[in-house]
């Protein structure tokens, strides 16, 4: 019973993309080996037009378990959930320093990256599709998605 268990959970871990393998190869232990989308991810206060961005944060984690740093691409991709749009996508350098340093946020331990979601039809309680896919330079490749419900419109 308990190899049954053990191999149920080890499948189970195998199939998650937001989570890579130690690399104790590197020089550098601390590259990120797993990413998750913040539950602080949240609709923005609205600019000068009237329009409020989409806040999603990302949280990136060492094999230690401890908040890291990235360094590689992070793109961030929004979409109506269950339409055939064309995604909304903002991609980020981590790799340029003082791009990585104006999106980390020291307070939460996450990136956090603004979209301003043009889509039709983005009114109060529509639900949005969050798609998050980092590309380190260490060669790490992790992905999540979930989804999102908008508590207030996007256009005041």
């Amino acid at each position: 019973m308990v190899l049954s268990t053990s191999l149920i959970v080890f499948a189970a871990g195998a199939c998650s993309s937001n989570k890579t393998p130690v690399r104790n190869d590197l020089a550098w232990p601390w590259w990120p080996t797993e990413m998750q989308i913040s539950d602080l991810t949240r609709v923005g206060r609205p600019g000068d037009d009237g329009r409020r961005p989409l806040e999603v944060r990302v949280h990136f984690t060492d094999a230690d378990g401890d908040s890291s740093k990235g360094c590689g691409t992070l793109e961030v991709a929004v979409t109506r959930e269950g339409e055939r749009d064309d995604p909304v996508i903002e991609r980020i350098s981590l790799d340029d320093r003082a791009m990585s340093m104006a999106h980390f946020e020291r307070v939460t331990g996450c990136y956090l990256v603004l979209v301003d979601v043009d889509l039709p039809n983005v009114v109060e309680g529509r639900r949005l599709r969050i798609d998050v896919a980092y590309q380190g330079r260490d060669g790490a490749t992790l992905s999540q998605s979930t989804g999102f419900d908008l508590p207030v419109s996007l256009k005041e």
